[in-house]
């Protein structure tokens, strides 16, 4: 059993880690959306390129639209969507566009519309294969959606596993923004490596590598900092199916705590105790 509308921590919603929202360096990222964003004419170039560069002309309703959407992603994301949207469609050419097709794929994923999700995803690795936020999202979605006993779902398991290898490559070398402190930057890029390490685990559990998809999953649920439910769940299916029994007991009471699968994981619960109390496990 996967989920299919996973739970992940809501600040990454607006806490994005796409270090450049288009162009500039955005403080909606970091939720603080009612600051105006650095445009490219406030990147004063070097004394001793001034005379190699010339001042960017902006255009102001250009700029007046990406402003209203940063402004927008603390607030309805319906709203958030629809500037989202009107902007790549009246701006297709701007340098701002990489940028809003990333938040836009966290805003449909928070709307639970998973198909718009990956579309705006694929949209942005097309044009910013290293956007960590979106490798990191797209391969926790694709790989809770996914079953390789199809060759559509194997090949969108492989897909899940090459974004989340990548974004676990790149995201510890993400540069920090002069805007956020130390603790919350670390913050957010644990949760993204929990997102990118959930997707690995399931991948592995689904190709039966139990040993491999524990690890995986146990370090999602460590890094996360607000562990969800669903990799409880998967890293009981996972310890279960290695003959780790009582470590599937803990992990499926931990997934029972609260969250949309109680119940399952209840049921599960007692399936392991019985499993521990009546077989040789590990």
């Amino acid at each position: 059993m996967t989920a299919r509308y996973p739970r992940i921590p809501a600040s990454l919603l607006v806490f994005t880690l796409a270090i450049t929202l288009g162009a500039g360096q955005s403080r909606a990222q970091y939720g603080q959306a009612s600051a105006p964003a650095q445009t490219p004419a406030q990147n004063t170039p070097p004394e001793k390129d001034k005379g190699k560069a010339k001042e960017k002309k902006i255009n102001k309703a250009e700029l007046a639209a990406y402003n209203a959407f940063v402004a927008a992603q603390t607030g309805d994301p319906a709203m958030q969507i629809q500037l989202g949207e009107d902007f790549v469609t009246k701006y297709p050419q701007s340098e701002y566009v990489k940028g809003v097709y990333g938040a836009l794929t966290s805003a449909y994923y928070g709307t639970g519309n998973i198909e718009k999700m990956n579309a705006m995803g694929t949209k942005t690795l097309e044009m910013d294969p290293d956007n960590v936020d979106v490798l990191s999202l797209m391969a926790m979605v694709i790989s809770r959606r996914s079953h390789s006993s199809t060759p559509e779902g194997a090949a969108n398991m492989q897909r899940a596993a090459g974004y989340a290898h990548h974004a676990i490559e790149l995201i510890p070398n993400t540069v920090k923004p002069a805007t956020v402190d130390d603790a919350t930057f670390e913050k957010a890029k644990n949760d993204k490596l929990s997102l990118a390490h959930s997707a690995l685990g399931l991948v592995s559990n689904d190709s039966k590598k139990y040993d491999d998809a524990r690890a995986e999953l146990m370090l999602a649920v460590k890094l996360a900092s607000s562990p969800d439910p669903v990799d409880y769940f998967l890293l009981g299916n996972a310890d279960s199916s290695a003959s780790y029994y009582h470590d599937a007991v803990a992990a499926y009471q931990k997934c029972a705590e609260s969250g949309p699968m109680v119940a399952p994981c209840k049921a599960r619960m007692a399936t392991a105790q019985h499993d521990a109390e009546t077989k040789m496990g590990r």
